[in-house]
């Protein structure tokens, strides 16, 4: 996405970051012929709440490898935004979509950088060129960049649907197509994916006033997740998908990250379905050097998804 220093030259893997609230995720990928080998997954603790200057100091003791490295933003920096692409050159594509974006999204177009990735041409629905718009908040950009200026290798600021793109590239059943499903506290993002191509992003609410709940009000083995809602919302995102793109039907679920409400989940919606639905274990996706356990999985799923990015340039 967001290309903010120097291009990167060809290089045979790539180092992700993710900021969380006490913690940086860090993941490095190799790539050995085909198959990408996580070399390296953990978490680097920090203060809550550390500046630029504090994470930049603990990212330098880290002695990253020798990789491009990217950086995931969180979900509260940035919107996404599906829009029809403005006819005019792609040198002046973010200028005019910054006008195109004023009515799409809900924080002050002047105060985000813009930049966009594409999807297929849709073959029915009458509408023209269709691409994803990313408004990030300029300040987290900013402190993106501060907190690793020091770092030459870094030349990527990525959103998290991409890096689950990358994630359900290195699914066997991505060929056909897949239906990636992550699954937050609260919120859900479902990214549909054939092959390394992206096609659509959904983000859906887990949870539901009443629903996974005993009958004594307790949350039951999901943890409040509206299997009903969900299926709704998957549901119309695979209509979607085949009406617009003309592609076969996607029967193909995967669900991270890998826990116990997850393998509950996966198997109601299976159920609910009829589809195969599993839950994405890095260890059996990846050539893994070390394993990696369920807790680090779910901290470090976005760096791995950003470190398994492969794309040399942006739009």
């Amino acid at each position: 996405m967001f290309g903010l220093l120097k291009k990167s030259a060809d290089a045979k893997g790539r180092v992700g970051l993710a900021f969380g609230r006490d913690h940086i995720a860090i993941a490095a990928i190799s790539r050995s012929g085909e198959r990408a080998v996580l070399e390296r997954c953990e978490l680097l603790p920090i203060a809550p709440a550390q500046g630029p200057e504090a994470m930049a100091a603990a990212l330098r003791s880290a002695a990253l490898p020798r990789m491009p490295i990217s950086v995931v933003l969180n979900a509260e920096d940035y919107q996404l935004a599906l829009v029809e692409a403005p006819d005019v050159p792609p040198a002046e594509m973010r200028a005019a979509m910054r006008w195109r974006l004023k009515e799409a999204i809900d924080i002050p177009v002047e105060d985000t950088i813009i930049d966009v990735f594409e999807v297929p041409p849709q073959s029915r629905g009458g509408q023209g060129r269709m691409v994803y718009a990313v408004a990030a908040r300029r300040g987290a950009v900013e402190r993106c960049a501060m907190a690793l200026a020091a770092i030459p290798a870094f030349d990527v600021v990525d959103v998290p649907e991409l890096c689950l793109r990358n994630l359900a590239a290195v699914l066997p059943a991505a060929a056909r197509g897949v239906a990636l499903l992550h699954l937050g506290e609260k919120a859900a993002t479902m990214v549909l994916v054939q092959g390394r191509t992206f096609y659509f992003a959904r983000q859906m609410s887990l949870a539901a006033v009443g629903t996974g709940q005993d009958e004594d009000g307790h949350q039951g083995a999901t943890g409040g997740a509206d299997t009903a809602g969900i299926v709704l919302e998957l549901q119309r995102s695979l209509d979607y998908y085949e009406r617009h793109f003309d592609q076969p039907p996607i029967t193909r679920i995967a669900i991270l990250p890998a826990a116990p409400r997850t393998e509950v989940l996966a198997a109601e919606l299976g159920r609910e379905t009829g589809f195969e639905v599993n839950t994405l274990d890095l260890n059996a996706s990846l050539q893994c050097h070390v394993p990696v356990d369920p807790a680090l999985q779910a901290s470090a799923l976005l760096a791995v998804g950003a470190a398994l990015r492969e794309e040399r340039r942006t739009l």
